[in-house]
């Protein structure tokens, strides 16, 4: 996919971006909202292929 880097001007909260830099260890804001984006995205994914394979195979009992 092509990226596209586009400037933006947004008001956020900066306790949030902090904390998200914190756990997403990012060493800048832009680097920590583009980490961050890419996991809400990935985590459509995600759910995506659940919702595909949901009603799919057997589970056994194992005890």
């Amino acid at each position: 996919m092509k990226q596209i880097i586009k400037r933006k001007n947004f008001y956020l909260d900066e306790t949030k971006i902090k904390g998200a830099q914190k756990i997403l260890e990012t060493k800048t804001e832009t680097e920590t909202i583009d980490r961050a984006l890419d996991l809400v995205l990935f985590r459509k994914e995600i759910l995506d292929s659940l919702k595909k394979t949901k009603g799919k195979g057997k589970v056994e009992k194992v005890f």
